[in-house]
């Protein structure tokens, strides 16, 4: 009797510390399962934070109308505000110059200066990545009403019945279409006339814009008769 209590005995303790043994030697592979499990978790919700930060990483256009430290409020040419978030170990900032950039600090910013913001947008917010600090373009068209010959300028009436006023510059690139070949061609102030259509690339400088008056960087004139064929 005594020797089956023993055996018995013995059984239950190879039995237990065989079940613990299972138990301690499987534990490793459910935690590295589970591991791995998270990682791939992490791996698919990264791959989807990107793609969305892909989604929405866009650039806005427009000029400071509120500046500090750590936000900037801009203003776009359809009068919209946007409101720039800026990281002072991430976001980067740049002047363009001609065709280059130089990178600048937070501090040349100024109130008025025309920025082309790269960034994840989320409504009417950006979180800056890069800041580019460039020179302004007013790009548009209209009817020729005036030719000043004196002082080389000339006043072009927009759709919107906005009277511009363009300085032509000795760098001011002019171009006419020929209405019988259709081809553009170079000509001199002296060639537009008023009744004229042009479309035109003009600088914009906050100081000197005030009385709609631009230098012209580019002009093609359709002359008149073209919409009379």
């Amino acid at each position: 009797m005594n020797k089956k209590i023993i055996l018995t005995t013995l059984f239950l303790l190879i039995f237990v510390s065989s079940v613990f043994g299972q138990n301690a030697s499987s534990s490793p592979t459910i935690t590295n399962f589970e591991e791995k499990s998270i990682e791939k978790l992490k791996e698919k919700v990264a791959d989807k934070v990107a793609e969305i930060r892909k989604k929405n990483n866009r650039a806005i256009a427009g000029k400071i109308i509120e500046l500090s430290s750590k936000t900037i409020k801009i203003k776009t040419n359809d009068n919209e505000q946007y409101l720039i978030n800026l990281d002072e170990t991430l976001t980067k900032y740049f002047k363009i110059v001609g065709t280059n950039q130089k990178e600048i600090k937070f501090d040349d910013l100024e109130k008025g200066d025309y920025l082309i913001v790269s960034g994840v947008i989320n409504d009417k917010s950006i979180t800056a990545n890069t800041i580019f600090v460039d020179q302004p373009f007013l790009v548009d068209n209209g009817k020729i009403i005036e030719i000043d010959k004196q002082n080389y300028n000339i006043k072009v009436m927009t759709a919107d019945k906005t009277i511009d006023t363009l300085s032509i510059e000795t760098y001011t690139k002019q171009q006419i279409i020929n209405i019988k070949t259709l081809e553009i061609e170079r000509i001199g102030f002296s060639k537009i006339i008023v009744g004229d259509y042009v479309h035109f690339v003009a600088e914009v400088k906050n100081e000197e814009n005030k009385d709609n008056s631009y230098s012209a960087k580019k002009i093609l004139i359709i002359p008149q008769e073209y919409f009379m064929k």
